[in-house]
């Protein structure tokens, strides 16, 4: 009876471990061709210094070659690079919020997902309130980095990051980030009403010194928070246009 007991549990301890190697080698896998394939697209990005929008804000100034990541993908709608930052991926749109939530750009399926502008925008980004969703990955892939700023010294070293699209360039000047319910009012809709704005401002994990304009175009980064069920966190930044 020992011995029966002996044999049953020795499978069960290497069924556990083929099963947890198969999936560390899953999760490995997928990371690295995410990874190869965010490379093989960047490769049409090129990032430099430009001259300073303000005196004591140089400015990178960031390149996409859209023609040829259409050629990749011609659901690429921008490209956003934070300087310093881990942020440096393609943006697309599709027909609904859930295609890319686990395909590459490449179209191939990866629980890593690609960053996606929500479906009901307008893809230039003339919205009063755009949303780009983006997984919140334990490797720190994708938005997990998004986190960060939930402590005041991060906000303070990266207050900005570039939206570049076919058509025009931004700078985002961060001005709140904060813990929101899945069915937020910020995921409602292609605005934003002035006093959610400022409940998102008094609410915020960080302080900005950013003024805002209630008119102007907003760009809101979203991914998974862990506060409770179905929270996300969201940064919201002012898109000004540079040359």
């Amino acid at each position: 009876m020992k011995k029966a007991m002996y044999y049953i549990l020795l499978v069960l301890c290497i069924g556990v471990f083929v099963y947890s190697a198969y999936r560390l080698g899953n999760y490995l896998h997928q990371k690295h061709r995410s990874e190869a394939v965010v490379a093989d697209a960047a490769q049409y990005v090129t990032v430099s210094k430009g001259e300073a929008v303000e005196a004591s804000e140089p400015t990178d100034r960031v390149r996409v070659d859209f023609e040829d990541l259409w050629k990749i993908n011609g659901d690429v709608v921008a490209w956003l690079y934070g300087p310093d930052t881990p942020l440096n991926y393609p943006v697309v749109q599709a027909d609904d919020n859930a295609y890319y939530l686990y395909r590459l750009l490449d179209g191939s399926w990866n629980n890593n997902g690609t960053p996606f502008l929500d479906c009901r925008n307008a893809p230039d980004f003339s919205d009063g309130n755009s949303v780009i969703y983006g997984h919140h990955m334990r490797s720190g892939d994708m938005f997990a980095y998004l986190v960060k700023y939930k402590e005041q010294s991060y906000y303070d070293a990266h207050p900005y990051f570039y939206l570049t699209t076919p058509t025009r360039n931004y700078r985002v000047d961060l001005f709140a980030g904060c813990v929101v319910e899945g069915d937020a009012e910020i995921y409602q809709g292609t605005e934003i009403s002035p006093e959610y704005l400022s409940r998102c401002v008094e609410s915020s994990t960080f302080r900005s010194d950013q003024e805002i304009n209630m008119d102007g175009l907003i760009l809101t980064l979203s991914t998974c928070s862990y506060e409770f069920d179905n929270a996300r966190y969201v940064v919201l930044g002012a898109l000004v246009p540079i040359s």
